[in-house]
């Protein structure tokens, strides 16, 4: 979603970054201790695996319906389903379709205080605690701003996928995923989430204030990269870079370099 999601956060954040001492962005201990504080939150640690295979499953899905169209996906899913033999065109071979979705990530949004809590958690001084708390202010705003993301908003999956996307780019370097890989990535985290205990009983706040810290942790990495690139600051870029990979490694217990889009 480089058009939309990701360039368009960037875009936002800049006057915020340059209010903020970026050395303070570092990785340090305020980070694993305020990422902990947030009920459900070190549960997204055990999902790396699961969300792959599910990533796979949706990609190998929406390549097929592309190709062949909805209908006939689903026509060929439900003959699986029912163990009978397939109607569908030579080369479309499906699994039976993937359970009804549960939206566990979802939740009806109130008033939050998370900027707030994480400003207080990573600023050093009342200056940079203020700045990191309208960072995160304004990376949701940005976020939820983006007719693409109307699916993704106040929904667990969806600031997890944004949160991959954003520092998985930045970490290596690499290229956005596509709309379609984008698209599906929410899927097979909203599919991994409805699998986990964790959100099967998490409360409407508990959700919120994850959804909100994994804004928050994509927002202050994307505003050091954006600084950093509008300066020429390659140390800056690198500092980006090195909290964008640490944040990985925190959220999914994984190291960057491991982290797949298709």
């Amino acid at each position: 979603m480089r058009s939309s999601i990701i360039a368009l956060a960037l875009a936002a954040l800049p006057a915020a970054a340059q209010t903020w001492n970026s050395n303070a962005g570092g990785w340090n201990t305020g980070y694993g201790t305020v990422y902990g504080s947030f009920g459900v939150a070190m549960a997204t640690q055990g999902m790396y695996n699961t969300m792959q295979l599910n990533l796979q499953r949706a990609t190998m899905r929406q390549a097929m319906i592309n190709k062949w169209g909805l209908a006939a996906v689903e026509k060929a899913e439900a003959e699986a389903k029912r163990g009978q033999p397939s109607s569908a065109p030579q080369g479309l071979t499906v699994s039976p379709p993937p359970p009804a979705p549960k939206n566990l990530g979802a939740f009806k949004p109130s008033k939050s205080t998370v900027p707030t809590q994480l400003g207080d958690a990573l600023g050093s001084t009342p200056d940079e605690k203020a700045a990191v708390a309208m960072l995160v202010s304004e990376t949701r705003k940005a976020f939820e701003a983006q007719p693409e993301t109307k699916a993704w908003r106040n929904n667990v999956a969806g600031a997890l996928a944004f949160f991959i996307i954003g520092n998985a780019t930045i970490a290596t370097g690499g290229e956005e995923p596509s709309d379609a890989t984008s698209q599906a990535l929410f899927t097979a985290i909203s599919q991994t989430l409805d699998q986990s205990p964790e959100f099967a009983k998490a409360s409407a706040k508990d959700k919120q204030q994850l959804y909100e810290v994994l804004i928050g942790f994509t927002g202050l990495p994307l505003a050091i990269y954006s600084e950093g690139k509008e300066r020429g600051d390659e140390a800056e870029v690198k500092r980006a870079q090195e909290l964008a990979a640490k944040l990985l490694e925190l959220v999914l217990n994984v190291d960057a370099s491991q982290v797949k889009l298709p």
